[in-house]
C-alpha cells in the first residue's frame, strides 16, 4: 500500500483539524550546525514557516453564535433561521468557506532541559507502562546535544508573557527525532531495560527471530542505534523529512569526529493498530504512516499488542474504539535508512 493512501486514512481518523498541505522553505537546513564539541547553549535555533491547510468542523450556523454569543436571544434565533434557509441553497458554498490558510511557525532545534517534559511525554506513548525509565531516556537524548532535533512553536513574547504561570507553555515538544547507540551506551539501566523488552517481546511473538536479535544486541563490533521519530497525531509526515535528512547529516558529522554514530542496524518500535475491514480481514495502519516504508525494508519485524497498557497513560481517541493497539518492533539495516528517507520524500509529495 503506497503512503499517500495510508496518509489519507490517517487524516480520516484524525478527530482534529487536519493539515492538508505543508511546505518547507527549500533552503532551510535543520543540519547546520555546529558540530558535536559545542554545547546547547552555542547552537543555533532554526525557526521555519509553514503553510497548511485546515479544514474546519465548525457550520455557518455555528460561527454565528459564537460571534453573537453575547447577544440578545431572540437576535440570535432569528439569525440562525436565515442562515439555515442560506445553508439549504448554497452548501457548496460553505464547504468553500471551511477552507482556510493559516500560517504557523514551528522552531526547529537540539533538545534541551526545559523539553525534558515535552520529550518524555512522546517516549511515553510508545512505552506506556513498560518497564523503561523514560527519565533517564529523555535525560540520555538531552545530553546528547549534537544529536536530534525537537519541533516546537517558537517563543512570542507579546504571549507567552503573559502565561508565564502555566508550566505546559514551555514544554511543549510536537516531534522528536534523534538517534540512541544502545551498544556504546549499553551500562545505562534504561538501555539494558530497552533491550530487555525488546527481546522478551521477540520471544513470545516471533521466536525465530529472538537468537538472531539477540546477537545483534549484544555485538559489540556492530553499533546498533535507537531511532525515534515521533509526533503529535495531527502533524504530517511531510515534516519527518527534514528532520530525518538533519539526522543523517548529524550523524555524518559526528562520524567524522571519530564518534560512534556509523550504524550496522536501527531498532525502531512504532505505534500500530490492527482494524476489522470487509469480512473480518484484518488490517494493520501504522500511527506514524511513514513507517510502513521502513517495514518494507526491515529484516526482523514483530508486533504485541497494548491493549492492557493504555488506560491511564494516553488518552484514546474516538476512532480507536473499533482498533487494538498495537506496537510494532522494526529491525532496519542502517545502509537503507538514506534510501527510505528519499522514498518517504516521493510520497508524501504525491499526498
Amino acid at each position: 500500500m503506497r503512503l499517500s493512501s495510508v496518509f489519507t486514512k490517517h487524516r480520516q481518523r484524525n478527530p482534529l483539524p487536519e493539515a492538508i498541505s505543508i511546505a518547507i522553505p527549500s533552503d532551510r537546513e535543520l543540519g547546520d550546525r555546529m558540530g558535536p564539541e559545542s554545547t546547547v547553549r552555542d547552537r543555533k535555533i532554526v525557526s521555519a514557516t509553514v503553510v497548511c491547510t485546515l479544514k474546519m468542523a465548525a457550520s455557518k450556523k455555528k460561527r454565528v453564535e459564537e460571534v453573537m454569543e453575547d447577544d440578545e436571544a431572540d437576535e440570535v434565533d432569528d439569525e440562525n433561521n436565515d442562515i439555515d434557509d442560506e445553508e439549504d441553497d448554497d452548501e457548496s458554498e460553505d464547504e468553500a468557506m471551511d477552507q482556510q490558510e493559516v500560517q504557523l511557525d514551528f522552531e526547529a532545534r537540539v533538545p534541551e532541559d526545559s523539553d525534558f517534559n515535552g520529550m518524555r511525554t512522546l517516549l511515553q506513548q510508545v512505552f506506556l507502562k513498560a518497564n523503561v525509565n523514560m527519565s533517564q531516556l529523555t535525560d540520555t537524548i538531552i545530553s546528547q546535544n549534537y544529536i536530534g532535533s525537537v519541533i516546537k512553536q517558537p517563543y512570542n513574547s507579546e504571549v507567552d508573557d503573559d502565561d508565564d504561570d502555566d508550566d505546559d507553555c514551555d514544554d511543549s515538544v510536537l516531534a522528536l527525532t534523534t538517534v540512541i547507540n544502545l551498544t556504546e551506551r549499553k551500562e545505562l539501566e534504561c538501555v539494558k531495560e530497552f533491550k530487555s523488552m525488546v527481546l522478551e517481546k521477540c520471544r513470545q511473538c516471533a521466536a525465530k527471530d529472538a537468537d538472531r536479535l539477540d546477537k545483534l544486541l549484544s555485538d559489540p563490533d556492530h553499533q546498533v542505534g535507537y531511532l525515534i521519530s515521533e509526533r503529535f497525531l495531527n502533524l504530517p509526515p511531510t515534516l519527518t523529512v527534514p528532520l530525518f535528512e538533519s539526522l543523517m547529516k548529524e550523524m555524518q558529522k559526528a562520524c567524522d569526529k571519530k564518534m560512534k554514530y556509523s550504524f550496522s542496524y536501527y531498532v525502531m518500535i512504532c505505534k500500530t493498530y490492527e482494524m476489522k475491514t470487509a469480512h473480518n480481514v484484518r488490517e494493520m495502519i501504522y500511527s506514524n504512516s511513514e513507517e510502513e516504508l521502513f517495514q518494507e525494508v526491515s529484516e526482523i519485524s514483530f508486533r504485541y499488542s497494548v491493549a492492557d497498557q493504555r488506560d491511564g497513560v494516553v488518552q484514546e481517541w474516538s476512532a480507536e474504539k473499533d482498533m487494538e493497539p498495537f506496537r510494532t518492533v522494526l529491525v532496519i539495516p542502517g545502509v537503507k535508512l538514506a534510501a527510505v528517507v528519499e522514498k518517504i520524500k516521493q510520497e508524501v509529495a504525491k499526498t
